[in-house]
């Protein structure tokens, strides 16, 4: 999701001018005229390079930090991507969905940019990526990335599917890919209202996503469902936070996907010390404008919340 970095307000200083104006007034000193300066609008890309499981994600979304128009300007940019060792290629014009998740699509101004579908497998993990974005006016925006090594599950191991027993929490273990910073974990559920109603828990949302975190380099393990959703548990019905604590329902299904995240990544998502006025991002494009270009190596798993069968492994029985 692509939000504009906030900017610092200056409404709070006007009311301490004004009363300082009367203070100094009574005391017979001029109040010398002080100016504010407008925030600046600022050019700003967020790139993605996702390669792994399934099909390739390459995304840029280019917008402004003030949100001002400028979506024909900014469609007609060129954002070229080169391989280290091979050819570069154009990102196209692509619908918004494909940058930002869906319910931000009308809520985020900005154009997305995509790699045309011939491109697939372009991308492997280990190469060295250079991104530059160039607007019809000259202005550009430079970076780079490494994508992380391979990705691999060590358990439950290199398959596709497996079954997860009822009241079972399985331990998702990887190895340390090289050039990765940390780790995330994502999961979608479903089938949850009907594998939850025998229990009396009601269930708004048939399908759920959670994420997990992995936040070092050297943390190779997530539990799941356990550990999955440590951004969410606010939000959570508190009866289906407890009943996924317990392990995935008799019934439910997950899609679980284990990313191996780049410096960039990290830096631009966590990076910068704590500050008031919202989070400091470390960016890895830079020129005429602020961004990111990061990647990542996911690999997935479906997990099946029943006992294991003829075709279906344990989940626990890898590693």
């Amino acid at each position: 999701m692509s939000h504009p970095p906030s900017s610092r307000s200056v409404l709070p200083v006007l009311p301490l001018l004004l009363l300082l104006a009367g203070s100094l007034g009574l005391g017979g000193c001029e109040l010398q005229e002080v100016s504010l300066a407008e925030p600046e609008d600022v050019l700003v890309a967020e790139a993605y390079l996702l390669v792994g499981d399934g099909k390739d994600e390459i995304t840029a979304f280019l917008h402004r930090t003030l949100g001002a128009p400028g979506a024909t300007e900014l469609s007609r940019a060129r954002v070229r991507l080169g391989v280290e060792g091979g050819e570069s290629f154009l990102l196209l014009p692509a619908p918004r969905g494909e940058c930002l998740f869906s319910g931000d699509v009308l809520e985020v101004d900005g154009v997305c940019f995509s790699a045309p579908p011939d491109l697939e497998g372009v991308l492997e993990p280990g190469a060295d990526v250079q991104m530059e974005i160039e607007l019809l006016d000259g202005r550009r925006l430079r970076g780079a990335t490494t994508v992380p090594e391979e990705l691999t599950l060590l358990r439950p191991g290199e398959v596709e599917a497996c079954a997860l027993p009822p009241g079972r929490a399985l331990e998702l273990m990887w190895n340390r890919a090289p050039g990765a910073w940390a780790y995330a974990g994502e999961t979608l559920l479903w089938n949850l209202r009907d594998a939850l109603a025998p229990r009396g828990v009601a269930v708004e949302e048939d399908s759920l996503a959670l994420l997990g975190l992995a936040v070092s380099a050297q943390d190779t393990t997530l539990v799941f469902p356990r550990e999955f959703g440590i951004f969410e548990r606010f939000d959570l019905d508190r009866d289906l936070a407890v009943a996924l604590q317990e392990g995935l329902p008799e019934g439910a299904s997950a899609e679980v996907v284990v990313a191996a995240l780049d410096r960039n990544y990290v830096n631009w998502v966590r990076g910068g010390d704590f500050n008031p006025s919202g989070q400091v991002r470390v960016p890895s494009l830079a020129g005429d404008g602020i961004g990111v270009v990061a990647s990542a190596v996911r690999r997935s798993l479906l997990v099946e919340g029943t006992v294991p069968g003829p075709g279906l492994p344990s989940c626990l029985s890898g590693g």
